[in-house]
């Protein structure tokens, strides 16, 4: 059964759109997966398997997502995991939002000329690059405010997989080959992924994680302290303190790691076409970025011009060069820079969307603000994304990450988890995304959650870095706009634009006119194919009328969305 976002149209409602799918499915097209209970969509099948198990069990959507994160640090290794952070968007069935941030801190010890010269980090590579972990402070705040199991509970089976070990999937195996010549560099790290003669493990082959199996034992006996002020803390710093590569140095300390807390935030909501957007606030930048493009598209019919064509495809890469010259020119950590409120106000929107040539494409500058961010010096990140959509109609949109696909390389021995190299996303000196002690690095992640008439009918985000926000957007256009259910949405083309008037699209399906009109517009197109490799999205929702729960994972990663069996 095909996932209906706008079928509420036919009560009177919000959209005056066609609901059946207009989109040219790809190769990789495949279904959702439905269920009237509860739904996981990830892109481990291991993982996603850990969480339905929580639902089906009685826990709510925090329980599974929890649990599920553990998971993915043992099946997904190179995008997530205990060595990580991430952000967390949730709706209780109430229509309550609230917004986690368990994003990396930089240590004491960095200055705002750290990643300035030579150095290892150059490669997004080894300890400089690590910033304090979050994941275990921010899933044991998640399950302290919203759960109804313990963190001991909710590790268990991902203590498990890791004990037992896991099925190495061409995913991974492709991600290990990649970063071969990375983890030689660090021996506990080429000790888990590579064979005794230095060759990377191979598809098929069982991962087992004894060590990470270990640090997880020590969390669930002893809780986050064992993480942040215990023996795992201890063995991370004493590699800190090891003798070092040429290039690099150890910043983090025993007080970094222990005065680490996760922080709710303040949501950023917004509207979009009588719809409810919630979003991610800062550091990351996602949550605004979005908020910015689509009350800028707002002001366009994109109904009428038609999905892949010209006039849609280009106002929206339009729409995304405003947000993105606001974006890199303000967004950083707010505990660190004043964030101008006017990037997610309809108002401002109206003013940049009339700076619009509808003829050619040209610059934007940044809105009149008093700041300066800079852009990220690591724009390709990998990360992983879930959503958790419960049987009262609980929603979470999560994303977890270690950055760029096994992080750092570094594994400080006896942990046995790959820690993260979040710091190469601070810009330079000087902006207000620069460097500084205990400051979080402006992110791109974005879980976001749609809500139409109080029920979650789309959660959505991604993995890819910089290019997770127009992954997440697109679903939202691809929905709302233009009438696709969820497994056309997360299988479309994408367009992805970062302000330098060359475009990214998988321009396989498109219509090789709008190609030539887009060129004709001013654009350098990059040709992508049929798919990109990033970003991959996984998204989730209710139809608003049955009441049937979907999830369905990106065509351009590995199938791990599963449906609850029983109440």
């Amino acid at each position: 059964m095909r996932f209906c976002l706008l079928a509420v149209a036919l009560c009177g409602a919000l959209a005056l759109v066609p609901t059946t799918s207009s989109a040219r499915e790809g190769s990789r097209f495949h279904p959702g997966v439905t269920s009237p209970y509860g739904v996981v969509a990830t892109e481990s099948p291991q993982a996603a398997a850990v969480g339905r198990d929580v639902l089906e069990h009685g826990g709510n959507a925090i329980d599974a997502a929890v649990s599920t994160v553990f998971a993915l640090g043992v099946a997904r290794p190179q995008s997530c995991g205990i060595g990580g952070g991430g952000f967390m968007v949730y709706r209780d069935h109430s229509g309550s939002v609230a917004t986690l941030d368990f994003r990396e801190t930089a240590p004491a010890a960095i200055r705002n000329d750290t990643f300035t010269g030579p150095g290892l980090y150059q490669t997004f590579t080894g300890h400089t690059t690590v910033g304090v972990p979050g994941v275990v402070a921010g899933m044991s705040a998640a399950l302290a405010r919203y759960g109804t199991i313990s963190l001991r509970d909710a590790i268990a089976p991902a203590e498990r997989l890791a004990q037992h070990g896991v099925t190495v999937l061409p995913s991974l195996a492709d991600s290990i080959a990649a970063n071969a010549a990375r983890a030689k560099l660090f021996p506990a790290t080429a000790k888990i992924y590579l064979h005794p003669d230095g060759t990377p493990l191979n598809a098929g082959e069982t991962l087992r994680l004894k060590d990470l199996a270990r640090s997880l034992r020590l969390i669930m006996n002893r809780g986050p302290s064992a993480f942040y002020d215990g023996k795992i803390a201890r063995e991370i710093v004493a590699d800190m303190e090891a003798p070092k590569l040429e290039g690099e140095q150890g910043l983090m300390t025993l007080s970094d790691l222990q005065a680490y807390r996760a922080k709710w935030r303040t949501p950023l909501i917004g509207s979009y076409r009588g719809r409810e957007i919630d979003a991610m606030p800062p550091p990351t930048s996602g949550g605004t970025a979005i908020l910015e493009m689509l009350n800028v598209l707002e002001g366009f019919d994109l109904a009428s011009a038609g999905m892949s064509s010209t006039e849609a495809d280009y106002d929206i890469a339009e729409a995304q060069r405003i947000a993105w010259a606001d974006r890199n020119a303000y967004l950083g950590d707010p505990d660190f820079v004043s964030i101008p409120p006017q990037l997610t106000d309809k108002g401002y929107a109206a003013q940049r969307r009339s700076e619009i040539d509808p003829g050619h494409t040209h610059a934007y500058a940044p809105g009149s603000f008093p700041a300066a961010a800079g852009a990220e010096t690591n724009p390709n990140g990998s990360t992983t994304h879930m959503d958790v959509i419960d049987r009262h109609g609980n929603a979470v949109s999560l994303t977890c990450t270690i950055e760029q696909e096994f992080g750092s390389a570094v594994v400080a021995p006896h942990t046995g988890f790959l820690l993260n190299n979040e710091l190469t996303d601070f810009s330079g000196p000087g902006t207000a995304n620069e460097p500084a002690p205990f400051k979080r690095p402006r992110s791109s992640m974005s879980p976001t959650i749609v809500a139409q008439g109080g029920v979650p009918v789309l959660a959505t985000g991604g993995a890819g870095g910089s290019r997770i926000i127009m992954g997440a957007l697109e679903t939202i256009l691809d929905t709302v706009d233009f009438g696709q259910d969820l497994p056309h949405a997360v299988d479309a083309e994408r367009l992805d634009d970062q302000g330098s008037a060359t475009l990214e699209i998988e321009d396989a399906r498109v219509d090789p006119s709008v190609l030539s009109a887009l060129e004709a517009k001013g654009y350098t197109l990059s040709r992508k194919g049929e798919y990109n490799i990033r970003p991959r999205v996984q998204l989730a929702g209710i139809d608003p009328l049955s009441g049937l729960r979907t999830a369905v994972s990106d065509s351009r990663s590995d199938q791990g969305s599963l449906a609850q069996r029983v109440p």
